[in-house]
């Protein structure tokens, strides 16, 4: 199952980011810009960008979600001492987020 998901994850985030470098190159706008999370959702940025962006989002979020898919294996599995690892790095994935500001 988890294998899966990372797998899963990877294919998205690689046609995800595939087809946005397609669409920068049929277009002829290639420029690298710096994207903020919130800015993937908002009015203004080009397809190229944004389908570049969410690829590297899905690619960031895939070990996140590991993380709470293998949580919930582990709750179901009765297995508390993986359950406490587990809870201790989705606190620090948490953490993480919270200080570098999303």
């Amino acid at each position: 199952d988890v294998q899966i998901l990372l797998r899963l994850g990877l294919w998205i985030a690689t046609g995800l980011m595939t087809a946005g470098v397609a669409v920068a190159l049929f277009t002829g706008r290639t420029p690298a810009v710096p994207l903020e999370v919130a800015a993937l959702f908002r009015r203004g940025l080009g397809l190229s960008q944004r389908l570049c962006g969410l690829g590297v989002l899905v690619l960031a979020a895939t070990p996140a979600v590991r993380v709470v898919t293998l949580l919930e294996m582990w709750i179901r599995e009765r297995d508390w001492r993986f359950v406490a690892v587990a809870l201790c790095v989705a606190f620090v994935l948490l953490l993480a987020i919270a200080v570098g500001h999303g």
